[in-house]
C-alpha cells in the first residue's frame, strides 16, 4: 500500500484569488496561477457536470498517483494535492477544514477587499492542521516580478447563488 503525502495546499478567495500556498517543497510555477487554475477547473467541471445531474467534483486524478481534493465553502475554496491512494476520508477532511475556516474566519472572509492582513491566520491554522509550512518562493522564473495579488473583482458576489 503506498503511504499518502500531502504536496500542496492552497486556499483561495470564491473567485480564486489565492489567500495561502503551503508546499512541502519548492513548487514549479507561480502558485498564484496555479490556485487560479484549479479554481477555473473545479468551477468548469462543477457547472459542466451539474447539467447532467451529478453534484459538486471533490478530486481529480492527475497521473496514477497524485490527487486533488477539492473543498468548496461559501467565501473559500481548499485545494489538497497528494500522492499515493485516492482518498475519501482526506475529501472529508478537506470539506471539513474548509468549514472550520469559514467558521472562525467569518469576519475577515465577509466581504473580504484583498487585505492580505485580514487573512494572515489563515496561514498558521492551516500550516498546524497539515503540519506544513509556507510555500517557497519560486523566484522570478516562477512567476513574474514585482506582481501584486489580485483582489476580488469589483461588484463579485461570492455569496451569490449558482445558476
Amino acid at each position: 500500500m503506498l503511504r499518502r503525502v500531502i504536496e500542496q495546499v492552497y486556499l483561495t478567495y470564491m473567485g480564486g484569488t489565492p489567500l495561502v500556498t503551503l508546499s512541502r517543497s519548492r513548487i514549479d510555477g507561480d502558485p498564484e496561477i496555479i490556485a487560479a487554475m484549479f479554481t477555473a477547473v473545479q468551477n468548469f467541471m462543477d457547472d459542466s457536470f451539474h447539467s447532467i445531474g451529478v453534484g459538486e467534483v471533490r478530486s481529480m486524478e492527475r497521473g496514477r498517483r497524485h490527487h486533488i481534493a477539492f473543498g468548496r465553502g461559501r467565501h473559500a475554496l481548499l485545494y489538497v494535492v497528494y500522492r499515493g491512494r485516492e482518498s475519501n476520508r482526506l475529501e472529508r477532511q478537506v470539506q471539513h477544514v474548509v468549514g472550520e475556516i469559514e467558521g472562525r474566519y467569518a469576519r475577515e472572509l465577509d466581504g473580504w477587499n484583498g487585505d492580505m492582513e485580514r487573512v494572515a491566520a489563515m496561514r498558521g491554522f492551516l500550516e498546524k492542521w497539515f503540519g506544513m509550512r509556507e510555500a517557497p518562493d519560486p523566484g522570478p522564473a516562477g512567476r513574474q516580478a514585482n506582481t501584486p495579488p489580485v483582489p476580488p473583482p469589483s461588484g463579485s458576489r461570492p455569496d451569490a447563488p449558482k445558476s
